[in-house]
């Protein structure tokens, strides 16, 4: 039961409600806003200098100088010297020594020709051209309007008002005490 007393008085609350508001009446002085049109008398554009920066590629040809060593390398030098070393080696001593030269005379053969296929390597300059690019930004001011300081004439008076927009022959506003017609 009580649940049913509840939904009947929500239900008539709710019927209520819109009737209640019909009625009511705005409180300020004076009569209740309402909207009405004004004749524009002047529309001047509000400018301002902003600053743009475009982006751009900027490319070039750079020039680049590669050295590069040619000829034989130390591995060849050290070959080549250890064959040498080898073959002298071989003539010093005899039997066993024999052997024991040809091995220290390749080893000293092969230190020296490493070396020296290392000095004798020329040294070899390439050149060639390489694209680089950056962006640059270009940088410019141009004008672009900001807004509109409007005239306009309303009960035989003229007001003045800023809007972000041209608003034509006539402005729609409301009317109030406090300002004639305002959006």
């Amino acid at each position: 039961m009580n649940k049913l007393a509840a939904v009947t008085a929500l239900a008539g609350a709710m019927m209520i409600a819109p009737a209640a508001h019909a009625d009511h009446k705005d409180k300020r002085k004076g009569p209740p806003s309402d909207w009405d049109y004004a004749e524009v008398v002047s529309s001047r554009p509000i400018y301002r200098e902003v600053r743009v920066a475009e982006p751009r590629e900027e490319c070039w040809d750079e020039r680049v100088v590669r050295r590069e060593r040619r000829g034989y390398g130390p591995s060849a030098g050290a070959i080549t010297g250890a064959i040498v070393g080898g073959v002298i080696g071989h003539q010093f001593g005899n039997g066993r020594g024999k052997d024991a030269a040809t091995v220290a005379g390749a080893i000293l053969g092969a230190g020296i020709g490493e070396q020296a296929g290392y000095e004798n390597r020329r040294v070899a300059e390439r050149v060639s051209y390489e694209t680089q690019c950056r962006t640059v930004h270009d940088v410019r001011y141009e004008e672009r309007i900001d807004g509109y300081d409007v005239a306009y004439r309303y009960g035989g008076r003229v007001y003045r008002t800023r809007m972000p927009y041209d608003p034509g022959d006539r402005i729609r506003g409301r009317v109030d005490e406090y300002f004639p017609i305002r959006k």
